[in-house]
């Protein structure tokens, strides 16, 4: 018998599962996988280059940084954790020599956009600082209970606002608007558009789908807090949590793939391994996309018909657009001197968005909601990860960790699968980099692993990385859906977190914690 069963080792679940272990929890975490971290692990992929560990999905740690961060709460650099800073966090290169790097300084980042045109360096300065001061104010809300926020979280608020009013009107507006809506007002300069629109169709949504500006927060937030990554790959941060967890009698088990939640009367008992064991506990904590939990982990007798009704409706993937990435191992280090001063700005890994016009990228977006690969437009980041961080080559290796991102590509392909049309794509993506950005880059490569859409489908629903898409309807009180807000489900006992649910995916441990919190306040802890 335990006090909380969590069922799924995403870095979500293990972070919920170290606050109640902190707290005198008896708790038990459950991974169907061999590997703790669900999209944030690190691991060995390319078989013909032992040694290379590629981070599955997650790299950098954006968001993380907002106090109060949970690498703070749990202590992690104690436990193991080690990080980099990464700056600048990202490069925009041009086809004819152009480049923009965003450092974490934003005057530098403004004095890199002035080059092109000082009135879009200025308006970006405004959109960094508007959105930024936002993401201040509403820090308590999105870290804390999305129904019932505390009365200190509240006043919190409502200084900030104070001292912030007039960017908290101008960033109500851009955040609900769509990415189209924000660059085509705000700027001028294909140099900076460019960029900006890469960043909203990493959302895997349309740049006029509303609220997708919202994204600018990932590519803004570092001029504040800072952008990092885990010493070793994301898979160090998810030790470092791990490790909390055991540190306070926690069990932690896989792979132990969980078959059912049982229920009894109208309250979850514990679970149902694959293998038929029987496991049971006062609380239950699913770290696990909501439609999995409530189709596939819950006997539908117990699903109430609101909650089945939401459900339908819920929108997962709702664009026909999904993350393509590809794992590559570099016999040697790229040559980037081709492309002027680059060369030295991606010693810091950061990512690089190859992208000639904002036209451009929606075209290439409109390709891929018709299925169509390998056209002329083709949108493309690719990072070197090993450039700031060797611990993830082999000793001695004088090789590179290189990343292939399709940020929007199709669900499926307009002709054949991904089985078949994924090496094509790689192979097209490749193309791209050696011939107009990296010279003989592909000469260099030893192997590859792909992280096609049907691989992400495999994990979760639809292959969605967030669990339930980013869209103003599905968000604070209402994410994932109105019967499972606020952590809780229509199960008694049953709780819901990671991505999918308050207040959205990316790498923070926000839901975890607040999670935790609301579970521990349930039981007067």
């Amino acid at each position: 018998m335990h006090d909380v069963i969590v069922v799924g080792g995403g870095h979500n679940g293990l972070v919920c599962a170290a606050f109640l272990a902190r707290a005198g929890k008896r708790v038990l975490v459950l991974e169907a996988h061999d590997t703790l971290g669900g999209f944030a692990t690190t691991e060995e992929t390319v078989a013909e280059a032992p040694g290379f560990k590629m981070n599955n999905g997650a790299i950098d740690l954006v968001l993380t940084g907002i106090p109060t961060s949970i690498i703070d709460d749990l202590d992690l650099r104690r436990h193991g954790l080690g990080l980099i800073d990464v700056d600048p966090h990202t490069c925009w290169l041009g086809p004819d020599g152009e480049s923009i790097a965003f450092h974490r300084n934003l005057d530098q980042t403004v004095a890199e956009i002035a080059r092109y045109s000082r009135k879009d360096a200025e308006s970006y300065r405004r959109l960094a600082d508007t959105i930024n001061d936002v993401l201040h104010i509403t820090a308590p809300y999105i870290q804390g209970h999305p129904t019932r926020p505390r009365p200190a979280d509240l006043g919190r608020i409502v200084a900030r606002a104070a001292r912030h009013h007039r960017s908290l009107r101008v960033g109500a507006r851009v955040m609900l608007s769509s990415a189209a809506q924000v660059i085509e007002e705000w700027f001028e300069r294909d140099e900076i558009r460019a960029p900006l629109a890469c960043f909203a169709a990493s959302w895997m949504s349309r740049l006029t789908e509303q609220g997708s500006a919202a994204a600018f927060a990932a590519i803004v937030a570092p001029h504040r807090w800072g952008c990092q990554r885990a010493v070793g790959g994301m898979g160090g941060l998810i030790d470092s949590i791990a490790n909390v967890v055991t540190a306070h009698g926690g069990e932690i088990r896989l792979p132990t793939p969980v078959q059912r939640i049982l229920v009894q009367g109208d309250r979850a008992v514990g679970v149902e391994l694959a293998d038929g064991q029987e496991l049971r506990a006062s609380e239950v904590i699913a770290a696990v996309d909501p439609t999995t939990l409530m189709r596939r982990l819950v006997d539908q007798d117990h699903l109430p018909p609101a909650t089945d009704a939401q459900l339908r409706g819920l929108a997962v993937q709702a664009n026909e657009l999904q993350l393509f990435k590809a794992d590559v191992v570099l016999a040697g280090r790229p040559d980037l001197s081709a492309h002027g001063r680059t060369d030295q700005l991606l010693d810091s890994g950061c990512y690089v968005i190859l992208a000639p016009s904002y036209d451009y990228i929606q075209r290439a977006i409109e390709n891929n909601v018709r299925g169509e690969l390998c056209a002329d437009e083709t949108l493309l980041w690719f990072s070197l990860p090993s450039r700031c961080d060797r611990t993830l080559v082999p000793p001695d290796s004088k090789g590179d960790t290189l990343y292939v991102y399709g940020p929007a590509a199709p669900m499926k392909p307009a002709t054949g699968g991904w089985d078949t049309e994924g090496e094509k794509y790689l192979a097209h993506c490749l193309d791209i980099v050696d011939g107009s950005y990296v010279p003989g880059l592909k000469d260099q490569v030893i192997g590859s692993y792909i992280r096609n859409p049907d691989r992400l489908s495999a994990r979760v629903t639809r292959g969605s990385i967030w669990h339930v898409d980013i869209i103003p309807t599905q968000l604070g009180p209402w994410r994932p859906i109105p019967s499972m807000s606020g952590y809780r489900t229509p199960i008694d006992g049953l709780w819901h977190t990671g991505s999918g649910a308050h207040p959205m995916g990316g790498v923070s441990g926000w839901s975890g914690r607040t999670t935790a919190r609301t579970v521990l306040r349930g039981s007067g802890r």
